[in-house]
């Protein structure tokens, strides 16, 4: 069964965008009026439980995500390309280049997990699990991930976006895959260049975490921070992100 997906665009450089656990493609939606539809061909899965793919249901596992896209992109004709991946899908898209590296041109990871996923403590995996049924805590969560910087309005909107977009089961789900994979081992073989994109306030994978893990697990790896950002840049600093995927993308061109 194929993933669910928006298309946009003809143009030769293909790229594909991955969301994170919280959200389905729509959190792309702020950057994508950017983008020249006559360069790039922009293609926006959504996941088992997610989205266009809510019906679907699975093991909700990272090689999962990876063995659906490289299913998808292949049933479209794309033997080359890149991957822009969010959150979660920074996992994905590592998996994804162990399971075929010549798929992947280049990748861009931004506010990525690592490899070695995000272990939690006890108390903190019973408030993410909560966030499963109660909005508050949901709410809170996210106001946590974006640096407890924004308007209650924004945080409402990010809560409500995540709970029309995603299935209780596929939030469990692969809320247990992204703490407690680790395949960290693996990845220094990884030749694709990688750039990773941090949030200066990002609650869970700022800077700091993500030099100890991906700047050290990976060997073709460069990083950028966004000032003021939390985790969620693709909304909070929509054309900055823009600016520097395009200008990654421009060095393929």
């Amino acid at each position: 069964m194929t993933l669910g997906y928006k298309a946009i665009g003809k143009g030769s450089q293909k790229v594909l965008f991955l969301h994170g656990w919280l959200s389905d493609f729509t959190v792309y939606n702020e950057i994508i009026p950017f983008f020249d539809v006559d360069k790039y061909t922009l293609m926006f899965p959504d996941y088992r439980g997610y989205g266009l793919s809510k019906h679907m249901t699975g093991e909700f596992s990272i090689e999962e995500i990876a063995r659906d896209v490289i299913e998808l992109t292949g049933e479209s004709g794309w033997d080359r390309f890149h991957i822009v991946g969010h959150s979660m899908a920074g996992m994905v898209l590592q998996k994804t280049a162990l399971l075929k590296k010549d798929l992947l041109i280049s990748a861009v990871a931004v506010t990525p997990v690592p490899a070695s996923g995000l272990p939690l403590d006890a108390d903190t995996m019973a408030f993410f699990r909560k966030s499963a049924d109660d909005d508050d805590v949901l709410a809170e969560l996210f106001d946590v991930l974006t640096g407890k910087q924004y308007s209650r309005a924004f945080i409402a909107q990010m809560t409500k976006r995540a709970r029309s977009g995603l299935s209780r089961q596929a939030m469990l789900g692969y809320f247990e895959a992204w703490t407690s994979t680790d395949f960290s081992h693996d990845v220094a073989g990884i030749d694709t260049k990688i750039l990773v994109i941090a949030g200066e306030n990002d609650g869970a994978v700022g800077p700091d975490l993500l030099s100890e893990t991906c700047l050290k697990q990976l060997e073709n790896v460069e990083m950028k921070t966004i000032i003021g950002a939390g985790h969620y840049p693709m909304q909070e600093t929509p054309v900055r992100l823009f600016t520097l995927i395009e200008n990654h993308l421009n060095q393929y061109a």
